[in-house]
């Protein structure tokens, strides 16, 4: 337990210093004033309760088979962007392994999953939404998704009843060369109550 808590307050502390604009797939060109700051390793702060945590580290797809309860929530990867491949630097602190790292920011070499390939993100939707043994499943999905909100519709709608909330947000303009333009985006909040 000791080892998970400094590693914890390692990654966290490493977080506040780092030169990025959240997501580590890109550095900044210059130094922003939280980045030159000295590392300082500050305890994760955790609360001491009764309840009961279970964590997994596997594909979505796979584990949904072994696992049930009352709501699932899924914040899948919505374009072609890895996850891992986003905190690469994080995840090389907690693994604390040897790997080549690839590109100019360095990043690990990661298997894409289906959900970040247009041809196999829908079919891993609705494989993810057959085997979920939930009442209720929220699915947080934007706009410029792989997936269309009505395709993300018309997968649902087969398990149960569906409905969709939606917000607008300003966008994030960290990444000047992105594919989509626009000033906002849309975030989807989808949600099916299943029929077990």
């Amino acid at each position: 337990k000791v080892y998970f808590h400094l590693l914890a307050s390692l990654l966290e502390s490493s977080d506040k210093i780092a030169n990025t604009a959240s997501v580590y797939g890109a550095f900044l060109k210059k130094l922003k004033k939280s980045a030159s700051k000295k590392l300082i390793l500050e305890p994760a702060i955790f609360e001491l309760n009764d309840n009961e945590h279970l964590v997994f580290n596997e594909n979505a797809n796979d584990l949904i088979k072994k696992i049930s309860g009352d709501i699932l929530y899924l914040d899948p990867p919505y374009n072609h962007r890895e996850y891992g491949a986003n905190y690469h630097l994080l995840n090389t602190i907690a693994l604390y392994d040897d790997f080549i790292p690839k590109g100019k920011t360095g990043l690990r070499e990661y298997k894409k999953s289906a959900w970040c390939k247009k041809n196999s993100a829908q079919s891993a939707l609705d494989d993810l939404l057959k085997s979920a043994k939930f009442s209720q499943i929220f699915l947080s999905y934007n706009n410029e998704g792989i997936i269309s909100p009505d395709e993300i519709r018309k997968t649902m709608s087969k398990y149960g009843k569906y409905k969709c909330f939606t917000k607008e947000y300003r966008r994030f303009k960290a990444d000047s060369k992105r594919e989509h333009k626009a000033d906002s985006v849309v975030e989807y909040l989808h949600f099916l109550e299943k029929d077990l």
